[in-house]
């Protein structure tokens, strides 16, 4: 009996079930950390060398194929949003790219500083110095500060994983720009001219509102303005350029882990360059295409991820305020259990309460956009 061929369809909610994962991950990967004995801990700070030398075959292929999603995770989040681009206007585009970004990311803030000033008092009854460490977390918001920076002695809290909104901001609005004055070989030249001038920005100690990332991710959202354009999700990718995207991905990737280092772009570190930075939008852009294969797919838990995918920027912003308004520290440190265990309950929970609350939050969304519709009506029929 045959079986018939799956072929990727262009969907529009054909990203959602790898953005669900990818926000499961996200979480994840926010989690064990606080858990510093966790061998889970060693896929990102050990050298491939170290790993098989330390750990067994298994544990250590293991950690290694975790680090891949580490370094490629974000690219490719962000070649699916450019999967989606259409070239208009500035003001247009400003005006959209601002209410589904821009606006998130305040509220976000807003919430994130007052849910971070009222645990920290609840819980050492201090207010002043409550007051000062949510300044720390207020200003890293304004700042838009990707990673945890020191002015002298001043310490400023990053954005947290907020950063991705400035960041896709910035992508976004440059890359439409480029988009309507180049094509064809300028647009890629231009592009990137961009991505490097990001990537120099990168070496530079303090970038505000993540403008070098934003920059970088230029040339991950062309990846995906091409592979829209040329269709090569849906009609798949020729032998010879799977081939060099192979080659280029492990030679790239395997030398990272040997010198033990991996690509981090929220805190721009990227030890091979501008080399670093496209082999990990040429390894996006070839996961992607092997992950839609599995939206062939489809029950209970295939749906409910790929509903997680849908409101993936809700779960971003969920995410950020409990990750930076709770001191998460305050209860991981008092887990005396195996570090592994208590990392994946603390997963779960952190999981089902972002999630939860991204449901509840666009059901309330929902009914009241319902209501003022419904007045609306009313109002123009008087």
């Amino acid at each position: 009996m045959k079986t018939e061929k799956y072929t990727v369809k262009n969907t529009a909610g054909m990203f959602n079930l790898l953005k669900g994962i990818a926000m499961f991950i996200v979480i994840f990967g926010h989690t064990y950390t606080l858990f510093p004995d966790s061998i889970l801990n060693h896929a990102i700070s050990d050298s491939g060398m170290t790993l098989f030398a330390n750990f067994s075959s298994g544990q250590a292929i293991a950690l290694l194929l975790y680090s891949i999603f580490y370094c490629i995770l974000m690219p490719s989040l962000f070649v699916i949003s450019g999967y989606g681009t259409r070239k208009t206007t500035f003001k247009k585009n400003l005006s959209k790219q601002f209410k589904a970004l821009i606006v998130p990311y305040i509220i976000t803030m807003l919430l994130t500083s007052a849910l971070h000033l009222c645990t920290h008092f609840c819980l050492y009854r201090y207010f002043p110095g409550s007051v000062k460490e949510t300044l720390k977390v207020l200003a890293g918001s304004l700042l838009g500060l990707s990673k945890t920076t020191h002015f002298g002695d001043v310490e400023i809290f990053s954005n947290g994983p907020n950063w991705f909104l400035l960041t896709l901001f910035v992508s976004m609005i440059i890359f439409n720009t480029l988009v309507s004055y180049f094509d064809k070989a300028k647009l890629l030249i231009a592009v990137l001219l961009v991505s490097t001038a990001g990537w120099l920005l990168s070496l530079v100690y303090i970038v505000p509102w993540c403008l070098s990332q934003g920059l970088i991710s230029v040339a991950y959202i062309y990846m995906g303005y091409y592979a829209k354009k040329n269709k090569l999700f849906t009609e798949g990718i020729n032998t010879g350029k799977k081939a060099v995207c192979v080659i280029l991905i492990v030679v790239s990737f395997m030398t990272i882990r040997i010198l033990g280092h991996v690509d981090m772009m929220a805190s721009s570190v990227y030890p091979l360059s501008m080399l670093s930075i496209l082999s990990d939008g040429l390894f996006a852009v070839c996961f992607i295409y092997l992950f839609l294969f599995l939206n062939r797919f489809n029950g209970f838990i295939t749906s409910f991820i790929r509903n997680v995918g849908q409101y993936s920027i809700y779960v971003l912003c969920i995410h950020t305020i409990e990750m930076l308004g709770f001191p998460l520290y305050h209860f991981s440190e008092k887990w005396k259990g195996d570090p592994i265990s208590g990392a994946l309950l603390f997963w779960l929970i952190r999981s089902a309460v972002i999630i939860s609350t991204c449901f509840l939050f666009v059901k309330v969304k929902d009914i009241v956009l319902i209501k003022v519709s419904k007045k609306e009506e009313t109002t123009d029929n008087v």
